[in-house]
């Protein structure tokens, strides 16, 4: 499964040909944006002078014999199954969304001209891939996913599609995954990590409904006391620091480190802790070790696998809650604790209307008389297999240093975050991509923050002094 950023393949998008998929399913209806609708729309609102299209992107193996007119169908079918597929945003005061009762998606179909080895027909596919999520979305004239289907050879081999981060999330696409591996897709991890096809999720307009319940205001106050204790405490931006302005001035640099997995894991592994939490405090620390402040802050991802009654929905249920800690005379031990705690009750106290969030900042900056930086986030984001936890030494970690890669690459994504940090975590190891805005630090500052994070916790995983003494016998 191709990943949510990266570089665009070496090999140009093969030239195709548009087939129109007509659906027709369900009503017409026009509902509220959901709270996380409103965060992911003004966020592509944000990104999209940068040229950015917060698309989220999948490429699936199809199964051998899938023909042309068969996959049409199963994206048709995808359609009228999740009508978060078929809602555009209206652009009224506050936006909304309206679900469309039919419509016609655009396919495109494309030929790799061969012969071609598997290698240069997944790379041909990775290219179409990315030329459908170069351009960002117009979310009001458009459908919210974008279709192509890549052949070789006579016959279809992979189905291409970029979704609107404002009709979906990752974690909303498993459902769509196991549906497309029920139908005509290879079977792959992430799609059979996702529940059963056949259990319906929450539609976009039954999440807004609730989210104008009296449960769903008692749960704002919540979550807003939470953020304002965490915005009264965070340090304040640095001085000289300009508000965001425009102009080419984000960079992405993406780390891959066989180190860093083994520190993760063994930290976790002594201290009884999530590779979550682990990764977490180290962002913390190395934030906090730049400042003198006592309290660091950093946004986490509140999404759907912390939502069970969320799990299945295809409609985005993510959103940044802050995570106060206080680091005061805390071992990188103890610190990995008192995040663990502070995690679960960013997490409980969960998601808020973003408007309702924006104005308590404002509240706290003019109170405070200063400004906060925006807030640096971790996008942790766990894959179907979990990531090893076990013991290490300073010899292995030795050994495995030289299995490791750094990379400056472009992304889809762009956050208002002065830094942002997305990890995607697996079986096989810990994947890293830094965006550092250089309006606020240089992209040798980008460098050196991932490097003192991965000698933080390579530093913790090695100090044989923190592990546990056996007990008697």
């Amino acid at each position: 499964m191709a990943p949510e950023h990266g570089p665009a393949s070496p090999a140009g998008p093969v030239p195709g040909r548009t087939v129109d998929v007509p659906f027709a399913a369900g009503e017409t209806a026009l509902a509220p944006l959901t709270w996380s609708q409103q965060y992911y729309l003004a966020e592509l609102d944000a990104a999209r002078p940068y040229g950015r299209s917060l698309s989220i992107t999948r490429l699936y193996p199809l199964r051998a014999g899938v023909r042309e007119e068969e996959a049409a169908a199963v994206l048709r079918e995808l359609v009228e199954r999740y009508e978060t597929l078929r809602s555009r945003v209206t652009r009224t005061a506050p936006p909304a969304q309206r679900v469309h009762r039919q419509g016609s998606l655009r396919m495109t179909v494309h030929e790799v001209p061969g012969p071609a080895t598997d290698h240069e027909v997944r790379a041909a596919a990775e290219a179409v891939l990315a030329d459908l999520a170069r351009r960002p979305f117009d979310v009001v004239e458009e459908w919210p996913l974008r279709a192509a289907l890549i052949g070789a050879g006579g016959r279809t081999r992979f189905l291409a599609l970029a979704f609107s981060h404002v009709a979906v999330d990752a974690f909303a696409l498993l459902p769509v995954g196991a549906f497309l591996v029920d139908r005509c897709a290879q079977a792959d991890p992430v799609a059979r990590a996702a529940p059963g096809s056949a259990v319906e999720g929450l539609r976009p307009r039954e999440l807004a409904e609730a989210e104008t319940s009296a449960a769903a205001s008692r749960a704002t106050r919540r979550a807003l006391g939470h953020a304002e204790r965490a915005l009264r405490r965070m340090p304040a931006a640095p001085v000289g620091v300009e508000p965001p302005g425009a102009g080419e001035r984000y960079r992405f640099l993406r780390r891959r480190s066989a180190a860093l997995d083994l520190a993760v894991g063994a930290v976790a592994a002594r201290t009884g802790e999530s590779p979550a939490s682990v990764l977490t405090a180290a962002v913390l620390a190395v934030d906090a070790a730049r400042t003198v402040e006592r309290y660091g802050v950093v946004q986490l991802i509140s999404a759907n696998r912390l939502r069970p009654e969320t799990v299945n929905a295809v409609v985005p249920c993510s959103q940044p809650v802050l995570c106060c800690v206080d680091t005061r005379d805390a071992s990188f031990a103890e610190l990995v604790r008192r995040t663990a705690s502070a995690s679960l009750r960013a997490y409980a106290a969960g998601p808020c209307p973003p408007a309702a969030l924006a104005e308590l900042r404002t509240m706290v900056e003019q109170e405070r008389g200063v400004r906060l930086d925006g807030a640096p986030t971790l996008n942790y984001r766990p894959r179907a297999t979990p990531l090893p936890v076990r013991e290490t030494d300073a010899d292995e970690l030795c050994r495995a240093a030289v299995d490791a890669r750094t990379d400056w690459v472009d992304s889809a994504m762009l956050w208002q975050s002065a830094h942002y940090l997305s990890a995607d975590v697996d079986g096989s190891g810990v994947r890293l991509l830094l965006q550092v805005d250089t309006d606020v630090r240089p992209p040798g500052w980008a460098e050196r923050w991932l490097a003192d994070l991965e000698d933080l916790l390579c530093a913790a995983a090695s100090d044989t002094a923190a592990r546990p003494t056996a007990g008697p016998g």
